[in-house]
Formats: structure tokens, C-alpha cells, sequence
């Protein structure tokens, strides 16, 4: 049986760790970025990935890259830097020119998948939000990735936007390097904190992807988070004591402009049949710290 094409554009961290889960007797995985050197050497598995160079915000170089034929397209971008224009081209941009790319395909292919974010998500009353919740971003950033998210769905395709809530696992050590400076979110009022082990961010992107080919219908729509939400002091807290620190070590609180949280429901990835390698985050940052 021929291998199936798949292209990842976009393809950084999260489509690496992707290609890698993928069987490699059954597909052949083009990883799509502006600078495919840059990936090289920083050893990006080129045994993996067939790296192109491509810029996804222009037409012809996406409309030549899916000539040569594609089975799964997936859409993996983040910005450059965090500022209008930068989300603006990273997603919104980017959605139209593969929309009308996949569009021209003379055979589309059997899936697309677009990754967005929990940010479209601007609420902050604490309550549970799953997919059916309206989205209500209260930033230029929520705003971009939701405008994206449209667009993807109108690809001629069977499509799943993913809403992944934050990724946490080895290199993403952002809130570690908080944690060991002694910074914490103030402890009341509480304020939830959403994440997603990068095991099971791919694992669940594999699961859709052999999922439909042995007959299953994905949603449109998915929000992918763990099972435990948690408010982040509680969760820093946990991983002061974790990596031996008192619990005086804490001393710095980081209070931001505007309070967000809110709880995400991964119901509907439950119900897809996926089981969590890490359903919550004591589980996952306890591997992460072990391995450190």
C-alpha cells in the first residue's frame, strides 16, 4: 500500500513531536517553514520530516507544494512576535491561502486539520466551556485565531479545528522558570490554569488522523485540554514542593492587568475514544521533572 502525503505547514515543535508518533511505513511527512535550515540545525529530525522551504501567507508557494499530491494537511503556526499584524498573518492570512489552495486540489485531501487555541476564550467568571460555549475573545489575539478558525472550516475537506489550552512538556518550560524565580499568580481570588501535556497534544492529532481512516467521523470542532483544571497558585505551589523549594519561595506574585479563568471541558475528546497519557498535570510535570 502506497504511503500517505502528509504536510505540515507551519511545522515547528509541535509538528516535529507529530511526525514523530507518526508510523513512517504508512506515511511520508513535508514539513512546511520559511527557513528549513533553521530547523536542520537545530537537528530536527530530517530522518522524520521531508523539510520544504515555503512562506504559507503566499499562494504559489502552497498551491506548488499540494500539487504534488496531499492525503492530511495540517496547519500548525504561531507568531512570530505578539502583535496584531503578527496573528493577523500567522493565522488569518495563512487560512485563506490554504482554503483557496485546497480548494484548487484536484483531489482534496481526507483531512485537514487547523490547530487554533483556547484563547478564543476570553472569559474570566470561572465557569466550564466546552465547544458549543461561544467563544468571546477580549483581545486582538482571540480575535485572530477565531476569524482563522472560520475560514479553516470552510475548507473543502473533512476538517477539525483543535482548540489546544496551554502545551506544556520538555522545552516548554515557561512556568518551570517561573516556579524557580519564586514569581506565583496571587492565591485568591483563584485563577484557573488550563493545560495539555505535548504527549497528548500529538497523541490526540494521531488519533484523529487514524481514527478516520478506519471510518470514524471527527467533530469540526475539539478543545484540547487535560482532565484537571487547576488554579495556578495551587498548581505552582505543587511544583515548589515538587523541586524541593519551602513554601516561603513563593514570595514574588505576579498580578496581571486582567483576570482570566476559566475551566475547559475535554469532554469531547474523551468521547472520541482518546485516552489521556497525562490527564492532569501532577502526572505530567512529574514526568517532566523527572526526566529533567
Amino acid at each position: 500500500m502506497a504511503k500517505e502525503k502528509v504536510w505540515i505547514f507551519g511545522c515547528g515543535d509541535l509538528g516535529t513531536r507529530l511526525a514523530l508518533k507518526l508510523d513512517r511505513k504508512a506515511y511520508d511527512v513535508f514539513g512546511v517553514r520559511r527557513n528549513p535550515l533553521q530547523a536542520l540545525a537545530r537537528k530536527r529530525r530530517a530522518d522524520v520530516v521531508n523539510w520544504r522551504r515555503g512562506d504559507a501567507t503566499r499562494p504559489e508557494d502552497v498551491q506548488n507544494h499540494l500539487a504534488k499530491g496531499a492525503d492530511i494537511v495540517i496547519a500548525t503556526f504561531t507568531p512570530g512576535v505578539n502583535t496584531p499584524q503578527a496573528y493577523q498573518r500567522a493565522y488569518v492570512e495563512t487560512a485563506k491561502v490554504l482554503s483557496d489552495a485546497i480548494a484548487q486540489m484536484p483531489k482534496p485531501p481526507r483531512l485537514f486539520l487547523w490547530i487554533s487555541s483556547s484563547r478564543v476564550y476570553g472569559q474570566s467568571g470561572d465557569q466550564w466551556l466546552n465547544e458549543k460555549t461561544q467563544p468571546l475573545p477580549n483581545g486582538y489575539q482571540g480575535e485572530a485565531l477565531l476569524a482563522a478558525e472560520k475560514i479553516a472550516q470552510t475548507v473543502p475537506a473533512e476538517t477539525s479545528v483543535i482548540r489546544f489550552a496551554g502545551i506544556y512538556g520538555p522545552g516548554r518550560d515557561r512556568l518551570l522558570s517561573q516556579v524557580r524565580a519564586g514569581r506565583c499568580a496571587p492565591p485568591s481570588p483563584p485563577q484557573y490554569s488550563n493545560r495539555i501535556h505535548v504527549d497528548d497534544a500529538t497523541g490526540f492529532m494521531v488519533h484523529l488522523i487514524e481514527g478516520q481512516k478506519n471510518g470514524m467521523t471527527p467533530e469540526k470542532l475539539y478543545i484540547g485540554a487535560d482532565c484537571t483544571p487547576v488554579p495556578m497558585y495551587e498548581l505552582q505551589s505543587w511544583l515548589a514542593k515538587s523541586m524541593g523549594y519551602t513554601n516561603a519561595h513563593l514570595r514574588e506574585e505576579v498580578a496581571t492587568s486582567e483576570r482570566r479563568s476559566k475551566r475547559l471541558s475535554n469532554q469531547r475528546m474523551l468521547d472520541s475514544g482518546y485516552e489521556m497519557l497525562y490527564p492532569n498535570y501532577r502526572l505530567g510535570y512529574s514526568t517532566l521533572l523527572e526526566n529533567e
